[in-house]
């Protein structure tokens, strides 16, 4: 039945949906619209504004798209959409702001519509975007003005369109009637970089009308902003007057007043020369005289040129600039020469010779000083050099030269110095004699002890000149000793044999000896001598080495295995544990003396520290000193407190008695050697599971040695009563304790006089 009553509901509706299905379909109806294109409207160098009008069909139940289509040129070939914006204020209208054109570009446009597939156009409209023209600057501003300078600023009020490729400032001495400064006068550039369209120019005339005006340029020409004039200040640069003074051949004496320094401090002054320049200047030559403040100056101005007329000016600088004196106009005498003759050598000698000359000079100059210039090293010897004067009056030059270098060859010329300098000869040559320096030798070296020997010598020859020192010179490293590198003596007095007895010598060590003598020509020496003092030393210590290392005390062995000729006053050794070479006396260093008598020594080291590095040598001392070993190291061992064990003795526990036994497990000692037990016991309590002798009750035992066992018998205890025993043994590291062993005493029993004991029944007796 359910079956039939679905059935009856469903066939129904997918009759009724077929039905529905079946009916005809209507597209929505779509008029395109009435489009106006209007004329592009606030037209700039890069934008216009579009518009345009939209009048609906009144059939049409779609609405249209509005759009425009852009393009440049003339045609909307390559067009664009954009999209339009209905103008608020007008009804139909639709706007768009179209940017970034290009100045003086031709565009097109036409407002369009689209509904459902068909696109509908309004006319094409053309227009043309503003060209582009020459920047426009601001009117200049002029400030700072001073002297020379002035810091020009402006501004760009419009770039024309086009960017500024270049910006600055022209400027000129204004004149009346003249035109307006262009970038064909002065310029002044600014960066298009910088922040500000300023400058500071600095190249202006002092007390001087200037025009200037700001100018920018672009793609489309040069643009000028409104020039403005102004006035530099008065120029406040040094003022000063010069004369000449003394002129020669070759220099001049000018002299200068400041009349004022401007008002500012000068920095510099002096003169300044040209041969060309009529009005020379700083730029070309010049001779600073100062750079202080000062009212008068003058100066010899050197290296001019005979017979030349010269241009000159004083100057003078302060911070504002530099400023000139009258011109002064001169010329160079001529040059007063004088002529000399090659010099000629006589009466050459061992240390001297002389020279002679002759001088010509035009009637009128006047010698001011004559004589002789020479020199081992220099082929044309001049006054700056070794010279001699000559003072006698006329122009002949005869000089002797005295303390030459003997056997030397010099080189001469003769000179004349007149006012306008000094004039040489042709060098000449001479060659001076020759003495030698001294012979001498050694006969014998006596009395040679540990510490001295006497060398005895002797002059063979002065050389031909007199002697001015003799003595010995000896070494113990070079064969060849000399004054230079060696020690040395002098030997005083008269006569060609001599002795020295040198002193201070190394036991046991050769010597090389020479001895030496001077003159004038140099020292000379007698050939070598050896000898070689006595010899006693130090003592020499070895194998040093420990034979037993303990923890608290160690053994050290050492061997004096040479004497160095003398009596072992005391031997040892020393140690640290912290200076790894100890010697004697160091801080932190301990001394042991050795007993021993033989060269194979040891000590006993005791009091050292646990576990502990230490550093130690041995030592050994005689009359020449002390000598140790090589330093070794040993390291200390440890021990500890002894090891014990406690029991009780079976079947020896009383009611007031036991019998404890104790056995040494271990000495505490690391092995090396037995360490000696001092005492033995047991202490027991009632109380501690630790009892100990210095709070509990104990006894003291005997310690059977061979067995390390020690008994004990406990009296005196409690009846029924627990008790912790342990084991004790002393070392020297202290006190040692077994673990802990319990046992109870028994009960006591009862005498007939005793309390019966609880629960027990008693029973009168009669």
């Amino acid at each position: 039945m359910k079956i039939n009553q679905i059935k009856n509901v469903v066939l129904p509706l997918l009759l009724l949906f077929c039905l529905i299905g079946c009916s005809e379909d209507k597209e929505p109806q779509t008029y395109p619209p009435t489009l106006v294109t209007n004329s592009a409207a606030e037209l700039t160098r890069f934008e216009a504004l579009l518009s345009g009008s939209v009048v609906p069909h009144a059939n049409s139940v779609v609405k249209a798209e509005v759009f425009f289509l852009f393009a440049k040129g003339n045609t909307l070939v390559d067009a664009e959409e954009f999209t339009a914006t209905p103008d608020n204020t007008t009804e139909g209208r639709y706007v768009c702001t179209i940017d970034g054109l290009t100045p003086g570009n031709e565009y097109c446009y036409s407002i369009c519509a689209r509904s459902g597939g068909s696109i509908a156009k309004g006319e094409v409209i053309k227009f043309e975007t503003l060209s582009s023209t020459a920047p426009v600057p601001a009117a200049t501003i002029a400030t700072n003005i001073n002297e020379n300078g002035a810091l020009l600023s402006s501004d760009i009020t419009d770039n024309g369109g086009q960017n500024v490729t270049q910006r600055g400032f022209a400027y000129k001495v204004y004149q009346e009637g003249m035109p307006e400064p262009t970038t064909s006068d002065k310029t002044r550039s600014v960066s298009l970089e910088a922040e500000t369209f300023s400058v500071q120019i600095s190249d202006l005339q002092a007390k001087t009308k200037y025009i200037v005006r700001a100018f920018a340029i672009n793609k489309a020409g040069t643009g000028y902003g409104e020039a403005v004039t102004f006035t530099t200040e008065e120029l406040k640069i040094p003022q000063l007057t010069c004369s000449m003074g003394t002129v020669t051949a070759f220099a001049a004496t000018p002299s200068a007043t400041v009349s004022t320094n401007g008002g500012f401090k000068l920095t510099e002054y002096g003169f300044c020369w040209s041969t060309e320049s009529q009005v020379p200047t700083i730029e070309n030559l010049k001779t600073v005289t100062g750079n202080s403040e000062t009212a008068n100056f003058s100066e010899v101005i050197e290296d001019l040129n005979p017979e030349t007329t010269y241009y000159l000016r004083a100057y003078a600088t302060n911070e504002k600039g530099t400023g000139y004196s009258n011109i002064l106009t001169f010329k160079t005498e001529q040059k007063q020469v004088a002529t000399l003759t090659k010099p000629e050598a006589s009466k050459i000698e061992v240390t001297s010779a002389t020279l002679s000359s002759t001088i010509t000079v035009p009637s009128g100059v006047e010698v001011t000083e004559k004589g002789i210039c020479y020199s081992i090293f220099s082929t044309k010897p001049a006054t700056d050099g070794q010279h001699t004067v000559d003072s006698s009056q006329g122009n002949a030059i005869s000089v002797n030269l005295k303390d030459l270098n003997e056997g030397a060859t010099y080189y001469a010329t003769a000179y004349a110095t007149t006012r306008d300098g000094t004039f040489y000869s042709e060098a000449t040559q001479f060659t001076l004699g020759r003495t030698y320096e001294p012979t001498v030798a050694i006969s014998e070296v006596t009395g040679v002890g540990e510490t001295e020997a006497t060398v005895n010598a002797t002059i063979k020859t002065d050389g031909g000149r007199d002697i001015t020192e003799k003595g010995i010179c000896w070494s113990s490293t070079s064969s060849t000793p000399t004054l230079e590198n060696d020690a040395f003596m002098k030997a005083e007095g008269a006569g060609n044999n001599f002795s020295l007895k040198l002193t201070s010598l190394t036991k046991g060590q050769k010597y090389y000896v020479r001895a030496y003598a001077k003159n004038v020509n140099g020292t000379g020496y007698s050939p070598a001598f050896e000898f070689t003092t006595a010899l006693t030393k130090a003592p020499e210590v070895v194998n040093m080495a420990m034979t037993a290392v303990h923890d608290d005390h160690s053994t050290a062995q050492a061997v004096i295995s040479d004497k160095g000729g003398l009596e072992i006053t005391e031997k040892g050794f020393v140690y640290s544990t912290t200076v790894v070479s100890p010697t004697i006396g160091a801080a932190g260093v301990l001394k042991i003396v050795s007993q021993s008598t033989d060269d194979t020594f040891t000590a006993e080291l005791t009091g050292l520290t646990y576990q502990k590095r230490y550093y130690i040598c041995a030592y050994a001392t005689n009359a020449k000193g002390t000598s140790y070993s090589s330093a070794t190291n040993f390291f200390t061992s440890t021990s500890s407190t002894p090891n014990t064990n406690a029991s009780v003795k079976e079947g020896s526990i009383g009611s007031t008695t036991a019998t404890m036994e104790g056995k040494i497990a271990s000495d505490g000692g690391d092995g090396s050697e037995e360490l000696e037990i001092s005492e033995v016991g047991f202490c027991w309590s009632e109380n501690t599971s630790e009892p100990t002798i210095d709070k509990d009750s104990h006894v003291k035992a005997t310690l059977d040695k061979e067995s390390k066992t020690f008994t004990v018998d406990l009296t005196g205890l409690k009846a029924y009563t627990y008790y912790y025993v342990r084991a004790y043994a002393k070392n020297k590291n202290g006190v040692g304790y077994s673990y802990y062993t319990t046992f109870r005493t028994e009960r006591t029993t009862p005498g007939g006089d005793d309390n019966v004991p609880p629960g027990t029944t008693t029973k009168s007796v009669k």
